[in-house]
């Protein structure tokens, strides 16, 4: 009776737990028009090297608790035949931001507060890749993002880019213009660095959060199981 118990108090526990953390897509930016910086245009005039590295802020308020993102979701404002996402290497990292919306500097390594961490990569081929109505790119390094430390910086770099400029017609992917959730800066090489601007991408994060009311049912199935498990063996 005892191995009955103890075998019916691990399944629950098992079972409950991976229910513990359900995946709670986080949408950051309220689409009013386009921006085809980091993915679809190259102003830096080469496809040899780096060629943009882009951040973008989050403001804190849009998470409701500590998440873990494992997946990070992008949006095409036209998608028509031949518009492409360009060719190239683009790493992704995440940390917390010294500023909040509309505060990121042009000079980008001071934006961060404390160290980055570099959470994954996405490689498109040269040449690129036609898209369709979104992009998303799965975490090598799932990030864990406490709100209360911070509001949340993302930067993309992007080297070996296909040498695609704006106006050239390949196309434009969801941006926030109101400038209240998110916000983003850049450096083009062979251009300049430019600060805290509107017109960021609208993001989202698929994230794992933890679930009060399975929490709650997870303390009540081990409570219920600890008594079935007393008169087992009463």
């Amino acid at each position: 009776m005892k191995i009955i118990g103890r075998a019916a108090l691990l399944l629950c526990f098992l079972t409950l737990s991976g229910l513990l953390y359900a995946d709670d897509p986080v949408t950051v930016g309220s689409y009013d028009s386009g921006n085809c910086y980091p993915f679809i245009c190259n102003d830096s005039g080469t496809n040899v090297g780096p060629s943009i590295e882009y951040q973008q802020v989050f403001a804190s308020t849009a998470f409701t608790g500590t998440t873990t993102i494992n997946t990070i979701t992008w949006y095409h404002y036209t998608v028509l035949p031949g518009d492409t996402l360009l060719g190239g290497t683009y790493n992704l990292s995440l940390g917390y931001a010294n500023d909040g919306v509309n505060g990121l500097s042009s000079t980008l390594a001071s934006n961060w507060a404390g160290t980055e961490t570099l959470v994954g990569s996405l490689y498109i081929s040269p040449g690129g890749l036609s898209y369709g109505t979104s992009e998303s790119a799965s975490l090598v390094t799932p990030f864990t993002y406490d709100p209360t430390q911070g509001n949340l910086l993302l930067e993309i770099d992007v080297t070996n880019q296909d040498n695609v400029g704006e106006g050239s017609g390949n196309g434009y992917m969801w941006a926030d213009y109101t400038g209240t959730a998110t916000s983003r800066a850049w450096c083009f090489t062979n251009v300049g660095c430019f600060g805290s601007t509107e017109g960021a991408l609208v993001t989202t994060f698929n994230a794992s959060t933890p679930e009060p009311a399975t929490l709650f049912l997870l303390g009540s199935g081990l409570l219920g199981l600890a008594g079935l498990r007393r008169k087992l063996i009463g």
